[in-house]
């Protein structure tokens, strides 16, 4: 912000021409008869260039519909994909156990253990070995913290592919196309689709 640049100036641009064209776009509530949560995490490994600090990206879910999602870099460096990848599962871990403790608050039961889905294979094998090894202890406390949600039956980890992966746009720059799937798996709509030429709801 001090110091702009042309670049500064285009992603502006870049963003004011994406939020034009589509002042209705927003999330849809949709009505469920479960009431579970479901989270899904992505990392992308050594993303800042000048600081070579992972991005982490998540989004939950409740019921089929997004309630929290977020998008940040790392506070610390990670040494591997792996690690960066089971960072960004902690990080996910702990918006959905307030998110738990927030529904306890207004009588809301939901479903044990929560899933969260994950596409490195590497990171759910760490988060499922109760051994600690060379390679893992410098994150030792992450360790412990995930480790003891999944052995107490409140976070189940499981493994999806990248391409069924909604958190992965939070993490990586994606195309037109990309970012419309991306959009879809978030449950976004253009509100304007639903009304007719006289801005009444369709039947």
């Amino acid at each position: 912000m001090h110091s702009p640049t042309d670049v500064h100036l285009q992603i502006a641009l870049r963003l004011l021409r994406y939020l034009k064209s589509g002042p209705g776009c927003g999330l849809l509530f949709k009505k469920d008869d479960k009431l579970g949560l479901v989270g899904f995490v992505d990392s992308d490994w050594a993303k800042c260039l000048s600081t070579r600090k992972s991005v982490t990206g998540y989004c939950v879910y409740l019921g089929g519909s997004l309630v929290s999602w977020k998008s940040k870099k790392q506070s610390t460096v990670s040494r591997s994909t792996g690690e960066a990848e089971y960072r960004a599962m902690c990080s996910a871990t702990c918006e959905i156990m307030w998110l738990l403790n927030l529904l306890r608050e207004v009588d809301v039961n939901c479903e044990l253990p929560v899933k969260l889905y994950c596409d490195s294979k590497a990171a759910i094998s760490i988060a499922a070995n109760p051994v600690f090894h060379e390679k893992t202890k410098h994150f030792e406390v992450d360790l412990h913290f995930l480790r003891e949600k999944v052995g107490s039956g409140i976070i189940e980890t499981v493994k999806v592919d990248s391409e069924s992966q909604p958190a992965d746009g939070f993490t990586k720059g994606l195309s037109v196309e990309q970012h419309k799937v991306f959009c879809e798996k978030l449950g976004m709509v253009n509100w304007f689709s639903y009304l007719n030429e006289e801005g009444m709801l369709k039947e």
